[in-house]
């Protein structure tokens, strides 16, 4: 009679060891080689031991494709997103310059639209009040004639007044808004970071990303040249500057006080350079853009309150060049939620002006006339 053998299963020195098992594992196979191993004892099913030796095998290599299987992060792109698993983490460690969606940050305004348009309201009256009546009626009080002042005297007039608008604009700001954000309740769980940010001149984190104050004031410097030279181009090709050739720009008031002296100079660097940027950017930026989020969209609330930023400067000829600088000062602190970006950026673009005038001058330019010529020459 022919005698019956039971195969075993192999021995363990015959056995693949599991280095190799998770090495195989890595390609595309669809099973493991313990568990084609294990067919070798068919008809007669496997010992509970080598049951329990092929179990832990194949959970091994299953382990080690998944592994394999999980996205490789990329390091962090400094233009755009990542190449990670796509999660809010990319969002955090790259600055995402052209990444569009990343522009539409918006703010949980506690305050309403009345208190948004009786404090413009307010605001633009005391800048009237102080700069025609209050500060020339001390004037006149000390005997000094406005009528008379030099260009010295005159500089430091425009200081004095910009002074106290500007410590009166930022009074009015902080009582407009400091109850509703003592009355806030705290932030949802979950809620988007910067959502309260409102009037922050922190100088910590300069260049942490995303929102590094000190990135995007860098980035907004570097385009400031071009916004102002595309709107000029632009107003030029469609008869804009021949329409408003005989008006009066912002730089024409600044050239009637340009002397070639120090003290003149610095006054008008510190208004044009320092104090008109930390108001208007709180005004502008820091209160009504933010305000606007809670009823626009952060691109409509960025265009509207750059409007409202070239009105005020009372310029019907440099309204749109205003405009467009209005929205870049706009969109970088939408980006950075700090309002030392669009001041920095405003106060290089006001002192660069200005000293480009004061060196024109120092070369014997008289730039009152060259401002002439130039509007003359935009007529015909």
């Amino acid at each position: 009679m022919q005698a019956w053998t039971v195969p075993t299963a192999p021995a363990r020195s015959e056995r693949p060891p599991l280095s190799s098992i998770a090495a195989s594992s890595l390609g595309a196979p669809a099973r493991c080689r313990p568990c084609n191993a294990s067919k070798s004892l068919w008809p007669f099913p496997p010992t509970l031991a080598q049951r329990s030796g092929l179990t832990l095998r194949c959970r091994a290599a299953r382990e080690n494709v998944k592994e394999a299987r999980k996205p490789v992060e990329q390091p962090a792109k400094l233009w755009g997103r990542s190449g990670g698993s796509g999660d809010g983490d990319d969002e955090e460690s790259t600055w995402g310059v052209f990444d569009l969606k990343r522009y539409d940050g918006r703010w949980d305004v506690p305050w309403g639209a009345g208190r948004v348009a009786g404090g413009l309201a307010l605001w633009f009256g005391s800048f009237v009040a102080v700069g025609f009546l209050v500060v020339p009626s001390l004037y006149r009080a000390a005997g000094v004639s406005l009528f008379d002042l030099s260009p010295e005297d005159k500089a430091s007039f425009t200081l004095v007044c910009q002074l106290v608008e500007t410590v009166v604009s930022l009074a009015l700001v902080r009582v407009l808004t400091v109850g509703p954000l003592k009355e806030a309740p705290p932030p949802a769980e979950g809620e988007g970071a910067g959502m309260r940010d409102f009037f922050n001149y922190s100088p910590a984190g300069p260049f942490a990303k995303p929102r590094g104050w000190a990135f995007w004031a860098l980035l907004g410097m570097l385009a400031a040249p071009l916004v102002v030279g595309a709107s000029a181009a632009v107003l030029e090709a469609v008869g804009y500057e021949r329409a408003m050739a005989g008006g009066q720009g912002t730089v024409d008031g600044v050239a009637s006080m340009i002397d070639l002296d120090t003290p003149t100079y610095l006054s008008l660097l510190a208004v044009t350079g320092a104090l008109a940027p930390i108001l208007e950017e709180t005004v502008f930026r820091g209160f009504l853009l933010t305000s606007l989020t809670r009823y626009l969209p952060t691109w409509a609330a960025v265009v509207t309150s750059s409007v409202a930023f070239g009105a005020a400067h009372l310029s019907s000829r440099d309204f749109p060049v205003l405009c467009a600088l209005g929205c870049l000062l706009g969109v970088s602190y939408v980006r950075s939620r700090n309002l030392l970006t669009p001041i920095i950026i405003h106060g290089a673009w006001n002192s660069s002006v200005l000293s480009l005038l004061f060196w024109l001058a120092n070369e014997g330019v008289n730039v009152q006339e060259l401002l002439k010529e130039v509007r003359n020459a935009a007529a015909s």
